[in-house]
């Protein structure tokens, strides 16, 4: 999981409200909270390319 940040903050936006709507039995809540985990998981950071090359902070400087 090279994305770790944006993945941790879909976890922790999501996963509440998942619970949340369980609980309470509010699918529509819990669907969202999924909707929000996915997208914290499928989303790249701004400094993870889609290759395999690294990038640097001092490329182009």
């Amino acid at each position: 999981m090279k994305n770790w940040k944006t993945s941790l903050a879909g976890a922790l936006g999501g996963l509440p409200q998942i619970i949340t709507g369980i609980v309470n039995n509010d699918w529509a809540a819990a669907g969202s909270g999924i909707t929000l985990l996915l997208v914290g998981l499928l989303a790249k950071d701004h400094d993870v390319t889609g290759g395999t090359v690294v990038q640097s902070a001092l490329q182009g400087c």
